[in-house]
């Protein structure tokens, strides 16, 4: 199957986590699938959450402003996210700045102190798969975009304080996999089960990474829908029949 590959780089990230306590704002530990479309979607000029409100303000709400335009376009695509973090996870930093505008506080001088926990330095490689599910020409407007640097809007990380930085664009082929060892992406681990008795890799102790995160937003009020996502070096012994493994470049990847 055809497959677009790109190496997704940073100095920093920002992916904003809901629950927030009153004094820091956190993020996820690596860039959701609902980002990623995000981001895929500003390379093609699609319209984002602030277009939808506009349409909905003018139309009331229907079928063509039910979700963003990124998300309408792009929600069935399958994807694959491979983290260069040690052990699937970067180092994250709390940073401290000023915002200054006045309806942003009520304390004397409208002066709010925001903390954010950013990511530092994170490099995730990308593969999107031409699996049909979404129209021909958008995927091969995706192709035209990431492998010629045809951009519409400059995509960040989270927000735009966080500029990202596209390298590496290529296709590649990947194939249907059935047996399956080791997976080298990011995976939702439900259901699959673990060979305990295996030995780690060669010079490599056993890890493991676990974390909620969005993999959909909700029909009607767009909220995000959460899943457990995995990152592990563990042997596995068995997937379950929901979970699509494909081979691309000497890499196992599981389809989210």
């Amino acid at each position: 199957m055809e497959t677009i590959a790109f190496e997704l780089k940073g100095k920093t990230a920002f992916f904003k986590k809901p629950d927030v306590n009153s004094k820091i704002y956190f993020t996820y530990s690596h860039i959701h699938k609902i980002a990623l479309m995000g981001l895929l979607g500003a390379m093609l000029g699609y319209g984002g959450y602030t277009q939808q409100k506009v349409s909905i303000d003018r139309n009331g709400k229907n079928i063509t402003n039910q979700y963003p335009e990124f998300y309408k376009y792009l929600r069935d695509l399958d994807l694959a996210i491979v983290p260069h973090g040690d052990r699937g996870y970067f180092s994250k930093k709390i940073q401290v700045f000023n915002n200054s505008v006045g309806y942003a506080s009520n304390e004397e001088g409208g002066n709010l102190i925001v903390r954010e926990q950013w990511i530092e330095n994170p490099h995730w490689t990308i593969y999107l798969f031409n699996n049909d599910k979404i129209e021909t020409e958008i995927f091969d407007k995706l192709k035209r975009a990431i492998i010629n640097h045809e951009v519409a809007y400059i995509p960040y990380l989270g927000k735009n304080d966080h500029v990202a930085n596209i390298e590496k664009p290529r296709l590649c082929e990947s194939v249907l996999k059935e047996r399956v060892e080791i997976i080298d992406s990011l995976f939702y681990p439900e259901g699959i089960i673990y060979d305990d008795f295996a030995d780690p890799p060669e010079n490599e102790t056993f890890y493991y990474f676990e974390e909620m995160m969005p993999y959909q937003l909700d029909p009607e009020l767009n909220y995000y829908k959460f899943k457990s996502m995995g990152y592990t070096n563990k042997v596995i012994e068995s997937i379950n029949s929901d979970t699509i493994i494909y081979q691309a470049e000497d890499r196992t990847l599981a389809l989210i």
